[in-house]
């Protein structure tokens, strides 16, 4: 902790720029994200010796980015993949949709049938509500994750992630990346998924063969 503390001093002051609330959602402003201090790559290889945990995951459907902070501090940041019908917010088992919306880390799993998961609280009560509405069901099981383990669907996705968006409604990172963001997140962690303004215009086509599916219900 007190290596971060020291690092988010000197690149704020170094910077001249401002912390953001953490009452307010990035998803409001996604711009934001880009006012921020960022550590350069020496400086998270201290920031992840040390061992202190992200504070908010900020997810941005439109760029296909995940954002890793601390004290409103870009550690890093990632490219990732999503359900297969990206635009919106999931609603019912087996639309393919990601969720968006403010959630929280409620678990993590080491050994899921995907390289490490961190398991998001979809649904919600009002997720669950509103599915319940429509006679439905609104899945769940919605995690960040990396590859398959199984080495054939390993490659699959590996030929195509982040440009196709592989999963059924999870976020997907390469293992080396999950593995990163596993060991700096905690259960309770915020996580902000902002939604996608417009549907894709070119969806990148499908595979010969189909890529495997996420673990369960989603």
């Amino acid at each position: 902790m007190k290596t971060l503390s020291i690092l988010v001093s000197l690149i704020i002051v170094g910077s001249g720029s401002l912390a953001f609330s953490k009452s307010a959602s990035y998803c409001d402003d996604i711009t934001r994200l880009d006012q921020l201090p960022r550590l350069n790559s020496e400086q998270f290889k201290n920031f992840f010796i040390d061992g202190t945990k992200v504070d908010r995951i900020v997810i941005s459907k439109d760029r296909k980015k995940l954002y890793a902070l601390r004290s409103d501090v870009v550690l890093k940041s990632y490219d990732v993949a999503f359900g297969g019908a990206p635009f919106g917010h999931k609603q019912f088992e087996g639309d393919n949709k990601t969720p968006e919306g403010t959630y929280l880390i409620d678990s993590k799993n080491p050994e899921s049938l995907y390289y490490r998961g961190l398991h998001i609280n979809y649904p919600n009560k009002a997720d669950r509500a509103y599915a319940k509405s429509k006679g439905r069901s609104a899945g769940g099981d919605i995690m960040i994750h990396g590859f398959p383990n199984d080495p054939t669907k390993n490659a699959l996705v590996t030929a195509v992630h982040p440009f196709y968006n592989w999963t059924q409604g999870c976020i997907a990172m390469t293992n080396l990346e999950i593995e990163q963001l596993y060991m700096m997140t905690g259960k309770g962690t915020t996580v902000e998924i902002c939604k996608m303004s417009a549907p894709p215009q070119y969806p990148t086509p499908p595979p010969e063969t189909p890529l495997p599916p996420d673990e369960v219900e989603h």
